[in-house]
């Protein structure tokens, strides 16, 4: 398989880091070769993180080159446009739409683009496909809003062209996470896929 590149976005403390990490568990264990770079912002929570994750028969270089990611899993609205230029045409976005609003904008210092706005960019500039939900509400509803990065993985699983396969990523969490937590995230798991299925009509 050629390369599957991922870009997952967020701030600090939303498990972004972890999310990368059960992807690239996945994919090794599903037999590719896979490269993982990630990007630390200026506060270790709020401030704006990147992770990148690379796999298939042959990857080179562990960040996603601009214009070659097939996907941004993004954990806030707006992170999802800083990284957009990353996109390759047709790419799709997955995002959870509870925004985390900068300490700018509350001052009346800059101002926060819409979840219409976010989505037009996306779908209009970048010909990409959105997926947008509230994933941090669908955390809660399963047990805690640390489960947001699960939701949206589960949510990732169900895009058509996504080349791992959904009992097997479901798998990995399973080993990942604390033992007292695991019923928790298949929940949170469940929920992700059925709100992309229900976006996607699938």
């Amino acid at each position: 398989m050629k390369e599957y590149n991922i870009v997952i976005t967020g701030v600090g403390g939303q498990g972004v880091l972890t999310a990368a990490s059960i992807l690239g568990w996945a994919a090794l264990h599903a037999g590719y070769k896979v490269r993982m770079g990630e990007v630390h912002g200026m506060s270790q929570r709020f401030g704006s993180v990147v992770s990148y994750v690379r796999f298939g028969d042959e990857v080179y270089g562990s960040m996603v080159p601009e214009g070659k990611g097939d996907v941004i899993l993004s954990f806030e609205p707006v992170e999802a446009l800083r990284y957009i230029n990353h996109i390759k045409r047709g790419g799709m976005v997955v995002a959870n739409t509870k925004p985390i609003v900068p300490v700018q904008v509350s001052m009346g210092k800059a101002s926060y683009l819409g979840l219409g706005e976010i989505k037009k960019i996306v779908e209009e500039d970048f010909r990409g496909r959105w997926i947008g939900f509230n994933a941090e509400e669908l955390a809660i509803k399963a047990g805690h809003a640390i489960t947001t990065n699960t939701v949206l993985i589960g949510a990732l699983t169900q895009i058509p062209e996504f080349p791992l396969d959904e009992g097997h990523v479901r798998e990995v969490i399973r080993l990942s996470v604390p033992p007292k937590a695991v019923d928790m995230n298949m929940k949170a798991f469940d929920l992700g896929v059925r709100a992309a299925k229900d976006i996607l009509r699938l």
